[in-house]
């Protein structure tokens, strides 16, 4: 992800009327949702909850299953979106505030998947703001800049392995700050973030260049398809080759 935090990925309209239901699948990006019209039933990493006519809010990545009723007409709005640090620990946010915020969110999205694209991230920063309206700044903006940094390094070059020692030089921090840093301001550890970027450029290069795991593996150094694929298991929660026959 370069330039803004926020990286669209798709939106879409969607309108049926009848029972719909979606097996668990593994998304790794973030999405708006507005039911317009319906109701139905989310499940995200173990968590469930109920949407219905006017529900808006922001659903986080992970195992995701849903089942719309076909009880009624079924109307709502998505716009998919990768950010470049974690939003919210939780699985799904609904949006807090009232009118003219929650017009204002309702017509940025209806934007954006009129558009099909949002290629500055803008329209998207300005979503996740008035989502999250306490964060007075963009969360890409709220990093530190030795922070950022580092970021940039991870997401620059996804196939290195760097080492903590090197994240930390180029901040000019020692590590135990650098980890401390870390915690603050991503909610996970330099290490764990590298490995997330890592397994998530591996996904990436499976599923949209084709290549193989065994190809991923070598391209990312890794000693043997073994010591990939356990920590691939251990970051998204599944083994490469189920990503390998997707897309």
């Amino acid at each position: 992800m370069t330039g803004s935090p926020f990286q669209y990925i798709a939106s879409s309209r969607v309108r049926f009327h009848q029972e719909l239901y979606l097996r668990p699948r593994r998304i790794s990006h973030y999405r708006f949702l507005y039911v317009e019209a319906g109701c139905g039933e989310y499940r995200i990493a173990e968590e469930s909850f109920q949407v219905a006519a006017g529900w808006l809010g922001l659903l986080a990545p992970g195992v995701r299953e849903n089942r719309y009723f076909g009880r009624e007409p079924v109307s709502y709005l998505f716009v998919e979106f990768q950010a470049a640090t974690r939003l919210t620990e939780q699985r799904a946010v609904p949006f807090p505030g009232q009118d003219p915020q929650r017009s204002a969110l309702i017509s940025l999205l209806k934007t954006i998947q009129a558009e099909q694209a949002d290629a500055g991230g803008c329209l998207l920063a300005a979503a996740v703001r008035l989502m999250f309206p306490e964060a007075d700044r963009g969360t890409q903006r709220r990093l530190d800049d030795r922070l950022r940094k580092v970021v940039r390094l991870i997401e620059a070059a996804p196939d290195q392995n760097h080492r903590i020692s090197e994240l930390a030089e180029t901040a000019g921090l020692s590590e135990p700050h650098l980890r401390r840093l870390f915690r603050e301001q991503m909610g996970e550890s330099p290490k764990q973030f590298l490995r997330r970027t890592r397994m998530e450029f591996a996904r990436r290069l499976m599923q949209q260049e084709g290549l193989r795991v065994g190809e991923v593996a070598h391209l990312l150094g890794f000693a043997s398809v073994f010591q990939f694929s356990a920590q691939y298991r251990q970051v998204l929660g599944h083994p490469p080759s189920e990503d390998r026959g997707m897309g």
